[in-house]
């Protein structure tokens, strides 16, 4: 790899975008690029050292990219999805941990102003593409246990994806209360219990399920989430600051 800072962050900014599957151009890679270089005090670059970059990637580094030519453009991504310039440096189990605790240490610099670390909060943001606005997916204060665990993962990956899914669940007797479509937003704690916050489409209404009572969890197809407009976290962090 390049040994200047500055090729060093533009390797890191166009790893990342080879690695998703809409491809960029030559272009869209030199706006982002310089755009994310900018906000790290580097100069911009040309649309000469772009190309010269993913030649590197290619004969250089011997990555294997793959190109689509749409009308008179090139888009370049990777061959394997799964690949990267940096191997060694995080399992993807890691990265999905990082983004889940750098998304929620950007939302508490918000309520508290307690970030310290902006620049490392920045790169870390870049690397794993994090949108600095964008708001934690978990509110807890303990882990969740063994037997919500299961549970616990589909869900978080559904949040994460922004996926509506059909769910089945039993009320506090043990009956099952029906199937409802949930846009799931967060997973969230409640003294020993934990819950998906998430809006009903079906009565069109903010719902809280427990984990737990939940039966079944699936996909619904030909559903189009619906982003939180329900939930403020900002109250639910006061609640757990005062309880602590």
């Amino acid at each position: 790899m390049a040994n200047t800072k500055h090729s060093a962050a533009r390797e890191i900014i166009i790893d990342r975008l080879l690695r998703e599957r809409r491809g960029y151009s030559i272009q869209e890679m030199l706006d982002i690029v310089n755009y994310e270089l900018e906000q790290e005090g580097f100069r911009p670059v040309s649309k000469s050292t772009i190309r010269n970059d993913i030649h590197n990637f290619q004969y250089l580094f011997r990555m294997r990219l793959h190109v689509e030519k749409h009308s008179y453009r090139e888009y370049f991504m990777y061959e394997d999805p799964e690949c990267t310039l940096f191997q060694n440096l995080l399992t993807f189990g890691e990265m999905q941990h990082l983004h889940s605790a750098l998304q929620s240490i950007r939302f508490l610099d918000g309520v508290q102003g307690t970030l310290m670390y902006k620049q490392l909060s920045n790169r870390l943001c870049s690397l794993l593409n994090v949108e600095t606005a964008h708001e934690p997916v978990v509110i807890y204060d303990t882990p969740p246990s063994l037997n919500t665990m299961r549970k616990f993962q589909v869900l978080y990956e559904y949040i994460r994806t922004q996926t509506p899914a059909d769910i089945s669940y039993r009320n506090a007797k043990g009956e099952l209360v029906r199937d409802v479509t949930v846009h799931p937003y967060f997973l969230r704690q409640h003294g020993n219990e934990w819950y998906l916050l998430g809006h009903n489409e079906i009565d069109d209404c903010p719902t809280e399920i427990p984990i737990l009572a939940i039966k079944s969890i699936g996909e619904a197809d030909g559903t189009e989430f619906v982003p939180n407009k329900d939930f403020d976290l900002k109250d639910y962090y006061k609640e757990l600051n005062s309880a602590a």
